[in-house]
């Protein structure tokens, strides 16, 4: 075959594997042969490096995702960033490939599975307890928001996680106000009132602590709050972060 007919019928390969469930036998074969017709596909490399990073096999997706960065930077840099940063908690590795996409999309702030780099780097800086490098870039990333699509449109998880920075910090007014920003528009995560609750407590407003804890247990019990699809979702709320909080609130008569 001719190196056109290779990369054809290589991207046809891979084209009837999406089609295919992820990670299922038939899918990966058809991912593997496409790399074998043409090793430069870097979307198959990419589309078979998947099933290895959700089933924790670290080394085959680094494998194939390095590839696919190499093949295509622009394409696949920033996704390689978001897997370290939710799967692998590699914050470090993950910044390198977010900062890099700075230089491959000059004047341009890229999205990895339709998340700002600038909060993803604010996440990688809030892992690795920065936060003042942290903060910086949540403001980045909701001022160039409020101002492209306005602020009903701006992730409100970038309100609670400024909100959970300000906690942090010791900052239990300021902490609030992002909280009320990040219920503005709808009723929001009980995430939100978990830390609403915990920034009320520490202003001494008791009554409405326990007020906001009781809406936040119910919202979790109807499994509406912050977590990942298959990980773990940065400062994740478990029942036992109730159960320590429900002992100070309840504590006092």
């Amino acid at each position: 075959m001719s190196p056109d007919e290779r990369r054809t019928l290589s991207a046809d390969y891979t084209q009837l594997a999406k089609r295919l469930e992820r990670g299922s036998s038939q899918n990966m074969r058809l991912l593997e042969k496409a790399i074998r017709i043409n090793p430069s596909n870097d979307l198959a490399h990419y589309e078979l490096s998947i099933p290895y990073l959700h089933n924790g096999m670290y080394e085959k997706w680094n494998n194939h995702i390095t590839q696919a960065v190499e093949l295509n930077p622009q394409a696949w840099q920033g996704w390689r960033g978001y897997s370290k940063l939710f799967f692998l908690r590699d914050y470090g590795g993950a910044l390198v490939d977010l900062d890099a996409t700075d230089t491959l999309t000059v004047d341009k702030t890229d999205y990895a599975q339709n998340m700002s780099v600038d909060y993803l780097r604010a996440l990688c800086y809030l892992g690795l307890n920065n936060l003042e490098k942290s903060r910086e870039y949540f403001m980045i990333y909701t001022e160039k928001e409020e101002a492209s699509v306005g602020e009903k449109f701006v992730n409100e998880n970038a309100f609670l996680y400024l909100a959970i920075i300000e906690l942090m910090d010791e900052k239990p007014g300021t902490a609030l106000e992002y909280l009320n920003r990040a219920v503005k528009f709808e009723e929001g995560l009980a995430d939100m009132y978990f830390h609403k609750a915990r920034a009320l407590y520490k202003l001494n407003f008791v009554k409405e602590a326990r007020e906001s804890f009781e809406k936040a247990k119910a919202l979790f019990d109807e499994g509406r709050y912050l977590r990942g699809y298959r990980y773990e979702a940065i400062e994740q709320i478990y029942e036992s972060d109730f159960q320590r909080l429900k002992d100070k609130l309840f504590s006092e008569v």
